[in-house]
């Protein structure tokens, strides 16, 4: 509550008082000690003094004067008291904080003395808790010295002076204006201060206050739970990174098991399908035509072969028939030569496997002449199961090329070849 008036007791001057005219009422006066507060301090408190001041405390600089019966404190100056001089939201007054607080009062003040001290206890309702005068108490002697407590969060605040030997709480006193080029010069050169440092935020000055003392009391209390829980967060992260391991092991294992049933369904593929060219081949040799339909057919047969389509890699050709009808061949052994060359399909003059190589007469000139024929234009050959590269060679070209096909297909070991490779073959 604010109210302007003027002072009835300015006029009494009996004593050699001098009281200010011009005043203006905060709160609700009582008690025996009146309190005036002149504006230029006032106003540095609760405005211009604010921004970049993270801890609002002061030292309370002016005069006394007693009479009629009452004790009269004038507050016309002030001197911040610095930020580093607070620990845990409360000042520690140190030789060195003295030492700063009375280089300043000797810089723009004269004629006035210490009346006290104050400080924002943003959130704590201006009271006064057994820390703050014990602080007072120490740094402060004598029942002389006041304190100002503000709290501006809640818009409220307090004197508390030595009454009957007692701090107690005085919530009115007044506000005079009277020429005051001392504090306005003060004024003037932290406003200078403050363009050249940055301004510290003010919601600063609430997490640093007074009421951060009872936080951190409560936050120290309460460091039990606080490790309890971070444990159980610990071991429920390690309890998800082990699912984690066991589910991307458990994707791999899916992953192989579904690349063996692939290649157990190829190779069963595989398998039908050479089951399958075996039985097309022994019906076509046991429904051998007549002389000339023979003759047609070998014919058919040959231009087939020179359009050899290109076989999978994979693809063995099926090794002959061990039981081939003896009844058959010697059918075979009657026709003259010529015949037998066009009538005997092309899969049946290739030798699938070395041993039956071995019986066939190596300087039947005619029978190479007819291999490297039905190899003439292809690039590639497929190995067959049991074949080797001497084997190869001859079955093509009738003649060792081991040494070329070797330098061709970049093999290190001729003898190191498998079934279903691929084999570059010679431009002859």
């Amino acid at each position: 509550m604010e109210t302007s008036t003027t002072d009835q007791s300015a006029k009494e001057d009996k004593r050699g008082l001098h009281l200010p005219k011009n005043i203006r009422q905060i709160g609700n006066m009582q008690g025996s000690v009146r309190i005036y507060m002149e504006d230029y301090v006032y106003t540095y408190l609760h405005g211009s003094g604010r921004p970049g001041w993270a801890h609002r405390g002061s030292i309370f600089l002016g005069s006394r004067q007693q009479g009629n019966g009452q004790k009269y404190i004038f507050i016309s100056g002030l001197v911040r008291i610095p930020d580093k001089a607070f620990t845990d939201g409360v000042p520690e007054f140190t030789d060195l904080i003295w030492g700063g607080i009375y280089q300043e009062m000797k810089q723009f003040y004269e004629d006035v003395e210490i009346l006290g001290w104050g400080m924002d206890v943003a959130g704590a309702f201006a009271k006064l808790t057994s820390d703050l005068e014990h602080i007072h108490r120490s740094a402060f002697q004598g029942q002389d010295k006041l304190i100002f407590l503000m709290d501006s969060l809640e818009k409220e605040e307090a004197f508390y002076v030595y009454e009957k030997n007692m701090l107690r709480r005085r919530d009115g006193y007044y506000v005079y204006y009277e020429k005051n080029p001392q504090m306005q010069e003060y004024m003037m050169q932290g406003k200078t201060e403050r363009e050249q440092k940055p301004e510290v935020d003010p919601q600063q000055a609430v997490v640093t206050s007074y009421r951060s003392i009872t936080a951190e009391k409560n936050r120290k209390s309460g460091k039990g739970f606080h490790a309890f829980v971070y444990v159980a967060s610990l071991a429920l992260l390690v309890a998800v990174s082990a699912m984690g391991v066991n589910m991307v092991s458990s994707v791999g294992k899916i992953h192989r098991l579904e690349e063996t049933l692939s290649f157990l369904e190829t190779d069963r593929t595989q398998v039908e399908s050479e089951v399958k060219n075996g039985t097309e081949e022994d019906e076509k040799k046991q429904g051998t035509p007549s002389d000339e339909e023979g003759q047609d057919n070998s014919d058919e047969m040959s231009a087939k072969g020179d359009e050899k389509p290109e076989e999978p890699d994979d693809v063995q050709e099926p090794e002959d028939d061990p039981g081939k009808d003896d009844s058959e061949k010697d059918v075979q052994g009657k026709e003259t030569p010529d015949e037998m060359s066009d009538e005997t399909p092309e899969d049946e003059q290739k030798p699938s496997i070395e041993s039956n190589r071995e019986d066939e007469p190596e300087d039947d000139s005619g029978e190479d002449t007819q291999e490297t024929t039905a190899f003439a234009g292809q690039e590639y050959y497929i190995v067959e199961k049991g074949e080797s590269l001497l084997s190869i060679s001859q079955k093509i070209y009738g003649a060792d090329y081991t040494d070329e096909l070797c330098a061709l297909n970049e093999l290190e070991d001729a003898n190191k070849i498998y079934a279903g490779q691929k084999l570059l073959l010679l431009d002859k």
